[in-house]
């Protein structure tokens, strides 16, 4: 036997990892590309810590992450954290654009202390490329409708990929790209059937356009969903002191305090799919208001946008999250 077969079974049985099922080792890793807004909320670290857990249990592969806000510490943050994972050759950009969200009083909360605490090649911001183009160069190189999408933050960088034209990785636009890549859009955005919540309030006029214009199914993860799901805890007595997610719910809530999981139940759901611990709706299609970002839910057969409604009672997702937060990193090296 490999020795990370028996240091993977020596987790098990020491109850730190998960067994994994034979139904999950059947199944080929989804392809996960996710968009962050890392630094304004505490969920994102751990959305990505959840994310790195399923990918070292062979159920998702990390093909690019990137920040879609303006702070020049969100895209080092996400080296680090990739770093510390075990997969520190993983793409990553951020947005372009000026003054999004960076307010260091408001939206740096932690990302910058952890880009300045752990080990990590990207020093700033300024130093990645633009996500929207990012994904466009990652895209080119996957295989046809095998990408699924994770947004759990504003949408500007999607945006911005569905508006971009033709350049050196393909001949396709935006649209046409994603309908050719992509398979699935997981989004944390909105109240379900209607309401208002913040990640599509901050850009209310990329949330309409992306609702409006994706090509593939959209599945959204509703502000009530993660609303009940607390998590973070027990990192504080779980993980070691030098653990980056860690840390950075120690920054932004403090040690063993609980936060919100809206994130989380995105990523989980793009993994694992809308089945698998939640009630998928009916088929529809979501309406955005581009002025103020209220959403609405209409029932439609030929809607390519489902929300998931809870299943499985709040502590039980709760435990399941943290099992993957504490997950200790394998350490492989890069995910290629």
């Amino acid at each position: 036997m490999k020795k990370s077969l028996l240091a993977a079974a020596l987790l098990v049985a020491l109850g730190l990892a998960a067994p994994v099922t034979r139904a999950e080792r059947a199944r080929k890793p989804v392809r996960i590309i996710l968009d962050t807004d890392i630094g304004p909320d505490v969920d994102d670290a751990g959305a990505v810590a959840v994310l790195h857990a399923l990918a070292d249990r062979k159920e998702a592969r990390l093909v690019a992450v990137g920040c879609c806000t303006s702070s020049e510490w969100g895209a080092p943050c996400l080296d680090a954290l990739n770093t510390y994972y075990g997969r520190p050759d993983t793409p990553v950009g951020t947005f372009k654009g000026a003054g999004f969200l960076a307010d260091p009083r408001e939206h740096e909360k932690y990302n910058r202390e952890v880009a300045a605490r752990f080990p990590h090649a990207l020093k700033t911001g300024r130093n990645a490329p633009d996500a929207a183009a990012l994904y466009r160069r990652v895209l080119s190189r996957q295989p046809d409708r095998s990408v699924v999408f994770c947004a759990v933050g504003p949408l500007n960088n999607l945006h911005r990929l569905l508006q971009s034209g033709p350049d050196e990785h393909s001949k396709l636009d935006g649209v046409s790209l994603v309908a050719r890549k992509a398979a699935l859009l997981s989004v944390m955005g909105g109240r379900y059937p209607e309401g208002r919540e913040w990640n599509f309030e901050q850009d209310p006029a990329a949330a309409a356009f992306v609702m409006q214009h994706w090509p593939t199914p959209v599945l959204l993860s509703g502000f009530e969903i993660g609303a009940r799901v607390l998590t973070g805890g027990r990192l504080h007595s779980e993980a070691p002191a030098d653990h980056p997610v860690r840390a950075a719910y120690s920054l932004y809530i403090g040690p063993g305090k609980d936060r919100e999981s809206w994130d989380l139940t995105a990523v989980l759901a793009a993994v694992r799919g809308a089945s698998s611990h939640w009630i998928p709706s009916a088929a529809g299609t979501v309406s955005v208001d581009p002025g103020s970002g209220a959403n609405r839910w209409t029932p439609a057969a030929s809607g390519r946008h489902t929300y998931l409604i809870e299943r499985d009672p709040p502590e039980r997702v709760k435990k399941l999250l943290e099992d993957l937060m504490v997950h200790p990193p394998q350490r492989k090296g890069t995910n290629r």
